[in-house]
């Protein structure tokens, strides 16, 4: 008995034990579905805390670790942490026993190539195709995308411009009908960076601000001001400062609402070269404290270096020899000519270089220097001039993109006309079917003859009166023609209609728009107020018979016809709900003193 109590109890926890287990793994499993984010966009900077510390429950499993980890490189790579995020997720992939087919691990393989891409490192190409090959467009397709324009962009040197820029496009038209505003921000961004590398920064700057309009409507945190950042780089490079001054002002109101060490520090950038390119010194000094703290905040080398040469350009700005030379000293430049390689190709910098050692009388150097600057410009010219023909195809590439979209929108644009020709139709049908229904029970009632209300619908109304005001009342009053087939053999026998229209005509001059006049029998008409004073109605209902005594006065053309009516009146001072019998009994009273008469 002992060991079957012990046996049931053994049992109980090892099932509540496997419960947690798998409550765990679930829990787990929600943060890694919810810190994922695609290869082009930036997860919220609040989940990772939630990251942390799923990373550090006990019961994780390897495969849940990895991607985790996985997801943490991309949000240190969003925090501009590049080393950082390499050192990890290198780490990462040289676990054993590692899905290769997961989205985790081509997710990891491309990171690492974009943090290899964002210092310039060759070794980005090597893990752009490898991230191609591990995805596809039906399978980690934004994977595939980012790693085929990476590949593009900066893996296919023996690939001609034109050829790279046709790839470009074809990989636009691919995702216009269907991409989302982030995929095609993305493939934008790919064209300026394309642009910018063949020396076109006014067609880049055009393409940076197409992906970053698109992007602000899908990215958050600092992917936000990821691309503007580039705009306003190739705004600058092709003189275009006070577009770039706008920018830079969105890229402050964007930094305030992000507020993240990585915007920060695009920011301060963004103002420090402004400032540098339109030689506005005063400012540059005063931005440099700002920037060199963001740039500590990143931990960025290409910061650090770019605050010190924009520190370096104050010094020459001042004639701060002593300063010029500890700079030179710093980069191992004092005695030969060293340009920092992320600095190589910036002309901006190799004619500051030139500068130096003018202000510094080293005219040997100088000129060494100026050789290097004058091969980069002649460079940079050969390039432009080749790109003239790239240029061009790139414009017939664009025109072709917009003809089709111009003829999808024309298709798009027809069949919206037909769609809202088919609703307007559809509404008038409805419109014409509801104005004929109303006619047609307008027309039901109406007595076709006196062309007043016929005697259901002058009941149905009397019956829809609300109760009067204090002191006032409902009254209703049946007049019956008695004299009305002598009147209608004076005038003629064919003449009964008229008779009865005439008659009809009467009561319409005497009585008021909201009153409720109707034809109730053959030789019976019924009038109804409301809301009036049972002193007044009677007056009234008075007039009214004394109108209809003299309905054929007027008529020269007859003998005097005098209309003899005779009047049955009910008040009262509440709502009416038994009308009908009502109406009976008034009707009643009129035929028993039609009988009292003719006796």
């Amino acid at each position: 008995m002992v060991q079957r109590l012990l046996f049931s109890v053994f049992s109980f926890i090892s099932v509540s034990l496997a419960c947690f287990a798998s409550a765990a793994e679930n829990n787990i499993d929600a943060v890694i579905e919810k810190v994922r984010s695609p290869s082009y966009d930036c997860p919220a900077q609040s989940l990772l805390p939630e990251l942390e510390a799923a990373l550090a429950q006990e019961s994780i499993s390897s495969h849940q670790s990895f991607a985790l980890t996985v997801a943490k490189g991309q949000f240190l790579i969003c925090r501009g942490k590049y080393e950082e995020a390499e050192s990890l997720l290198l780490k990462a992939i040289m676990q054993n026993d590692i899905d290769e087919s997961s989205y985790a691990f081509a997710s990891a393989i491309y990171q690492i190539g974009f943090s290899y891409d964002a210092r310039e490192n060759p070794a980005r190409c090597k893990y752009y195709k490898q991230a191609q090959d591990l995805s596809s467009p039906e399978r980690h397709s934004d994977i595939f995308t980012s790693s085929s324009l990476g590949l593009i962009n900066y893996c296919s040197e023996s690939a001609s411009p034109e050829v790279r820029l046709g790839k470009m496009f074809g990989v636009l038209k691919r995702y216009s009908d269907n991409g989302s505003p982030g995929e095609l921000a993305h493939i934008h961004n790919a064209i300026g960076l394309l642009y910018g590398d063949l020396e076109q920064h006014a067609l880049a700057a055009e393409q940076y601000l197409k992906a970053h309009e698109m992007g602000l409507l899908v990215y958050k945190g600092s992917n936000k001001v990821s691309i503007i950042i580039s705009a306003i780089v190739s705004l600058l490079s092709s003189g275009q400062t006070d577009k770039a001054y706008q920018s830079i002002l969105e890229l402050g109101a964007l930094n305030s609402e992000i507020n993240t060490p990585l915007s920060n520090f695009l920011y301060q950038y963004a103002q420090s070269i402004y400032y540098r390119k339109t030689r506005d010194y005063n400012n540059l000094a005063y931005t440099i404290p700002d920037l060199e703290q963001a740039t500590a905040n990143i931990s960025s080398s290409f910061g650090q270096m770019l605050v010190d040469w924009h520190k370096a350009e104050l010094c020459l700005h001042n004639n701060n020899l002593t300063c010029l030379k500890q700079y030179l000293a710093d980069i191992g430049a004092l005695n030969k000519n060293v340009i920092p390689r992320i600095f190589e190709t910036n002309l901006d910098y190799l004619s500051f270089n030139v500068s130096i050692f003018l202000a510094l009388g080293d005219i040997g150097r100088a000129k060494e220097a100026h050789s290097i600057y004058s091969k980069e410009v002649i460079k940079r010219r050969e390039i432009t001039q080749d790109t003239a023909m790239i240029v061009g195809a790139a414009n017939l590439y664009t025109r072709i993109y917009d003809l089709e979209s111009a003829i999808e929108k024309a298709e798009e644009q027809r069949r919206n006309t037909l769609y809202t020709a088919i609703v307007v139709f559809l509404l008038l049908i409805i419109i014409a079917g509801y104005v004929l229904r109303k006619k047609h029970l307008a027309r039901k009632a109406i007595d076709p003859v006196t062309l007043l209300l016929n005697a259901d619908s002058a009941i149905a109304r009397i019956n829809k009166l609300e109760a009067p005001k204090t002191g006032r009342a409902i009254a209703i009053a049946i007049f019956d023609i008695s004299n009305l087939r002598e009147i209608t053999r004076k005038m003629g026998s064919t003449k009964g209609d008229f008779v009865l229209r005439q008659i009809a005509q009467t009561f319409q001059n005497v009585t008021r728009g909201n009153d409720i006049l109707g034809r109730f029998g053959t030789e019976q008409f019924i009038l109804c107020l409301h809301n009036i004073e049972e002193r007044s109605a009677r007056q009234f209902f008075d007039r009214v018979q004394s109108a209809l005594d003299n309905t054929f006065e007027i008529d020269a053309a007859t003998d005097h016809i005098v209309v003899e009516s005779q009047m049955s009146v009910f008040i009262a001072n509440e709502k009416i709900t038994d009308l009908n019998d009502i109406l009976d009994d008034m009707a009643m009273s009129i035929d028993m003193g039609s009988r009292s008469n003719n006796n």
